[in-house]
């Protein structure tokens, strides 16, 4: 490398660094909060999330249903020949 590109090289990898530490404190700390089981009832966190989960599904199933049945109109019916 020049010594024009290995200063630059240099500082991106310590700025990278210093991102991924500041990344890995907070997903640690994220992880401590999630552990830390005073507060909420967990029980009606996860009954909210599941109604999400069955909405988001039943929505996508209805969407890709839609998308399917266009697409099988288009398709004309099969010929003898």
């Amino acid at each position: 490398m020049t010594r024009k590109i290995l200063p630059l090289s240099v500082q991106t990898h310590t700025i990278a660094m210093q991102w991924h530490s500041r990344l890995a404190d907070r997903a640690r700390h994220a992880w401590d909060d999630r552990a830390d089981e005073s507060g909420i009832d967990e029980a009606v966190t996860k009954m909210i999330w599941l109604a999400v989960g069955i909405g988001v599904a039943l929505a996508a199933t209805t969407f890709f249903t839609g998308i399917f049945e266009t697409a099988r109109a288009t398709v004309p019916d099969p010929v003898a020949p």
